[in-house]
């Protein structure tokens, strides 16, 4: 469980000292025949454990997943090429949660604080979905408004007006082509502004354009995760949220 989530069953009275104290010891690897698994990272980063599943197998995934959730009370999955094999599997254990790049197994927490998540293009939807769910996993509120790109530069206006409403503590943006978007949006907020390039885009060097444009920009308040890192940046813009105090 994560920290919240241990500081809530202690205060309400759900667990003893006893078994709090087993969350401050230091028997927190588990070992078995696919993975290490350190069972208690949720205590100490206040997020849920997030497994990249790329290049490992449905067992692995499996096994690793169905271990985690003896622990946790939700799991993310990151870029499995086995999402409904996972979702058939886990559906009769637990709630599943789903975006073309990542799997949520379990509850989402209840949510405090808001992250305004703004993206360039329909395009960019699968990163800007694995952001939300993401920053709903952690516990946060996201404000999600798409398709918004300085085409016609009006368009986000909407949005950064919603999230001031709201007193967002972060700003993420996820846009392709030249990444344009970010310092755009972070030129008009006096808030933390993430930029997540996207591999979208055509012609010379065309995955890479976003990344050194948000690199390179002179707005301040500006700092860019990798390409397509959508999990990244909610969980940078999640602590943001969770740590920020009304």
């Amino acid at each position: 469980m994560t920290f919240d989530e241990l500081y809530n069953n202690i205060k309400d009275g759900k667990m003893d000292r006893h078994e709090a104290h087993k969350h401050f010891t230091l028997d927190w690897i588990e070992t078995a025949q696919n993975y290490i698994a350190d069972i208690n990272r949720g205590a100490r980063l206040n997020i849920p454990e997030i497994i990249y599943g790329e290049y490992k197998t449905l067992s692995q995934t499996i096994e690793l997943s169905d271990s985690l959730l003896q622990h946790h009370s939700r799991v993310l999955i990151s870029r499995s090429p086995y999402n409904q094999a996972l979702a058939d599997y886990f559906k009769e254990k637990t709630e599943i949660h789903e975006s073309p790049n990542l799997l949520v197994l379990g509850e989402f927490p209840s949510a405090k604080g808001h992250i305004l998540l703004i993206s360039a293009g329909a395009a960019d939807h699968p990163i800007t979905a694995e952001a939300e769910l993401t920053l709903k996993s952690i516990g946060v509120n996201a404000l999600v408004y798409e398709d918004r790109g300085i085409a016609h530069p009006t368009r986000v206006l909407e949005a950064i007006k919603e999230g001031i409403k709201k007193e967002v503590a972060a700003v993420i943006v996820v846009a392709g082509m030249e990444g344009a978007l970010a310092p755009f949006v972070a030129s008009l907020v006096p808030l933390p502004v993430i930029g997540v390039p996207t591999s979208v885009g055509y012609g010379f060097r065309a995955k890479e354009a976003a990344l050194t444009s948000m690199l390179a920009s002179c707005a301040p308040n500006l700092t860019v995760v990798n390409i397509d890192g959508g999990v990244r940046a909610a969980v940078v813009a999640g602590l943001i949220a969770k740590n920020q105090k009304k």
